[in-house]
């Protein structure tokens, strides 16, 4: 029994012992399989630490529970934190990602614990001495070797200097960069808030155009440095006349300015608007030890239900502002629904744009009605003296009466367009001409507008020299308006033109209250009696009477006369009996085409 129980017990051994050298060798594999885990683990963290070390972007990884298990050096700046301190912590201890639009928390990291993809965007950074630091954040999954716990890594970048240009481009883009004051882009959306509110909840506000009326005069006579010098002083003294609490002021191009006067009863809003005319009309431009008296036009167009978008408020105003400068300028028109100043301006629009269409198309032509002598033998021969005309024709080729078109173009300061554009064109017509006995003679109306600008008189000069012709075949025809506005001006372009040879012509002469007193200082060559006499000539002896005395005057002073509207041989025979240099009319002949008349002084 003794020898049995001591076998058993030896096999017993024998077997634990041979389960133990099976075992050993698993049991050295799990040691060693951990060890190596921990070593992989540990070089694939120095292999990131590294990496992450020379980044830019402040890294911070945190684990599955949100514990903080790495941050490198520009995290450790930013965060305040080193190394050792923020291991372990959870995330939150260190710092918050705030939404920037609603200025919540955002749960960045619970938004991450499915995703398998990075996540990126905008947030604000509060930690330790930061409160909402701008900045860009990405968020990606990191999973070392061999483990099933996630990792996530998020990059922070400071974004404070990107987002201060941006403010600053924001702020370039929204405003008037020589005043300062909002553009016309901003006060536009700002306008069109006000028209929603106005028709929505019939909140009032008042919009105003201010349109300076001395600006051109400015920027002409004294130079764009005084121009800008200006604008920069009248925006002042707008900034100090407006409530910038609640009022919007802007500039919305060249010298006008828009002022919306927010939640405002018109009464209200109209003597803040007198008081700013006012204020204008006291202040005097200094420059160069001048002094310049300023005014405005002003629009006053309250906000109806029925007004629309931010253009139509804005052409409502632009109408009223011109109506304003039509009566003399230094002025408030208020907008009525229906008012008829404003639906002739309207219509006046109409003819802008058919007129801007018109220069890009061609659809512009010139014609040439004879001015022609009327003494009986002088009568028979062909015609030389012609005045120049300009013809619009619209899409079925037909011609439009200048009676709707020049008063639009009048309107909206279109005059020198034309104006250069029949000089041009008829200069380079007139190269054709090879007839030099008789030389013929081509009048050419000009507007104020184009002798008021400065550059006007180097112009025609300059087509002169291009064309090559003479300037005796040149005659230019000025309305005594015209000239009795501006006789200085009017004196040096004719006494200019008329050195090289050129001819003036005063038309409508016998309109003016002044028209003797004025003739004497204008070095003119024809005198042309305006057609209102001519046409009742006839039957009126007032008229005949005033024919017969400008003709008697203008040939005292060595001047020539022109009767207009000659419509028949009955008023023929009367200008014959008074002694009327030339006529001009259907009664002598319709205008012609310039190609044509061209054409017969072509040998």
């Amino acid at each position: 029994m003794e020898l049995l129980g001591l076998s058993v017990q030896s096999n017993v051994l024998v077997y634990g012992l041979l389960a133990i050298a099976l075992l050993l060798p698993f049991v050295v594999w799990l040691i060693f399989r951990q060890r190596f885990r921990a070593r992989l683990q540990w070089a694939q963290y120095n292999v990131l630490s590294y990496v992450l070390t020379d980044t830019l972007e402040a890294a911070v990884l945190v684990d599955a529970r949100g514990g903080v298990d790495f941050v490198n050096p520009a995290a450790e700046k930013i965060l305040k934190y080193k190394l050792r301190s923020a291991r372990g912590k959870h995330f939150s201890e260190l710092f918050t990602l705030v939404d920037p639009v609603t200025l919540e928390p955002m749960s960045w990291f619970n938004a991450m614990r499915d995703e398998v993809r990075p996540q990126s965007g905008r947030a604000l950074l509060n930690a330790t001495g930061i409160n909402a630091l701008q900045v860009s954040y990405t968020v990606r999954p990191f999973v070392y070797t061999d483990t099933q716990q996630p990792l996530h890594l998020l990059l922070l970048r400071d974004q404070t200097e990107l987002h201060a240009m941006q403010l600053r481009l924001d702020h370039l883009e929204m405003h008037d960069q020589q005043t300062m004051l909002l553009n016309s882009k901003s006060f536009e959306s700002r306008l069109k808030v006000a028209i929603d509110q106005a028709r929505q909840h019939g909140i009032k506000h008042v919009f105003c155009l201010v349109s300076m009326d001395q600006f051109k005069f400015v920027n002409d006579t004294l130079g764009h440095s005084a121009g800008d010098v200006l604008i920069e002083r009248i925006s002042r003294i707008l900034k100090e006349e407006v409530d910038v609490r609640r009022d919007v002021l802007a500039r919305l191009g060249g010298d006008e300015f828009g002022i919306l006067f927010q939640e405002s009863e018109p009464a209200v809003a109209a003597r803040a608007t007198e008081q700013i005319r006012q204020r204008l009309e006291s202040y005097e431009f200094e420059w160069n030890k001048s002094r310049h008296r300023v005014t405005a036009s002003i629009a006053f167009v309250p906000l109806y239900k029925t007004l629309g978008t931010p253009n139509r408020v804005l052409s409502v105003a632009d109408a009223a502002c011109r109506v304003a400068k039509d009566k003399g300028g230094n002025r408030i028109h208020i907008y009525k629904p229906n008012d008829q100043e404003i639906l002739k301006h309207r219509g006046n629009m109409v003819w802008l744009g058919r007129l801007k269409k018109a220069f890009e198309a061609g659809n512009f032509r010139l014609v040439a009605q004879p001015i022609h002598l009327l003494e009986s033998q002088a009568f028979k021969r062909p015609f030389t003296h012609y005045e120049v005309l300009i013809r619009l024709y619209d899409e079925n080729n037909q011609p439009i009466s200048p009676d709707e078109f020049i008063p639009a173009a009048e309107y909206y300061s279109m005059m020198p367009r034309l104006d250069r554009w029949v000089i041009r064109h008829l200069l380079q017509a007139l190269q054709e001409i090879t007839q030099r006995v008789p030389r013929p003679v081509f009048a050419i109306n000009l507007s104020g507008q184009s002798l008021d600008e400065p550059d006007f008189l180097p112009f025609v000069l300059e087509e002169i020299r291009q064309a090559g012709i003479s300037p005796a075949m040149l005659c230019f025809e000025i309305t005594e308006r015209v000239a009795i506005h501006n006789v200085e001006l009017a004196q040096t372009f004719i006494e200019t033109l008329k050195g090289l040879g050129c001819s003036f012509s005063l038309d409508d002469f016998g309109t003016g209250v002044s028209s003797f007193g004025y003739l004497k200082t204008l070095a003119v060559d024809y005198l042309k009696i305006d057609g209102s006499f001519i046409k009742d000539i006839a039957t009126d002896g007032v008229a005949e009477a005033m024919v017969r005395s400008v003709n008697q005057v203008g040939h005292l002073m060595g001047i020539q006369v022109i009767a207009e509207y000659v419509e028949n041989e009955e008023i023929i025979g009367i200008l014959r009996d008074i002694g009327v240099d030339y006529g001009q009319g259907y009664g002598i002949s319709k205008p012609l085409p310039l190609a044509e008349v061209i054409q017969r002084h072509t040998l």
